[in-house]
């Protein structure tokens, strides 16, 4: 089955991160749709290492991820990756962050109908149907 990963971030006109398509043989956890998609994600804006960092850390970096940063005297975005000298996102270390983000409540997934709420929930798959991954924000003065 072919599975399409949507991402969306409220209050963007576009979306920075694109569609990601995964063949899918059998079940699997959030956990492991989490890391299909953000490789994809990666494979897919490959050409243009800045520009998947930035989408990457728009979608996945928590607040406390800054906030422990912080404390150093510098927030910094994805590290490069030693490529030849271009920056790039390393699709282990931006998967295990991106699972992280899920667990702290930083984006939802939705799947089958159904919003999922750990990494280890099944996913419910559908033909047709995408799965959403959501970013969520808070709202301003609140």
């Amino acid at each position: 089955m072919l599975v399409e990963v949507q991402v969306k971030v409220p209050g963007r006109g576009r979306d920075d991160l694109p569609v990601a398509r995964i063949a899918v043989d059998g079940d699997l956890t959030a956990g492991e749709l989490i890391d299909l998609a953000v490789r994809e994600q990666i494979r897919l804006l490959a050409a243009d290492g800045e520009r998947c960092r930035a989408a990457l850390d728009r979608q996945y970096l928590s607040p406390e991820d800054v906030q422990a940063q912080s404390l150093t005297g510098v927030v910094r975005l994805s590290q490069p990756r030693g490529d030849g000298g271009r920056p790039g996102p390393d699709p282990v270390v931006e998967a295990a962050r991106a699972r992280r983000a899920f667990e702290r409540g930083v984006f939802v997934v939705f799947a089958g109908g159904r919003q999922l709420e750990r990494l280890d929930d099944p996913v419910p798959l559908r033909p047709d149907e995408p799965v959403l991954f959501l970013r969520l924000t808070p709202l301003a003065g609140g």
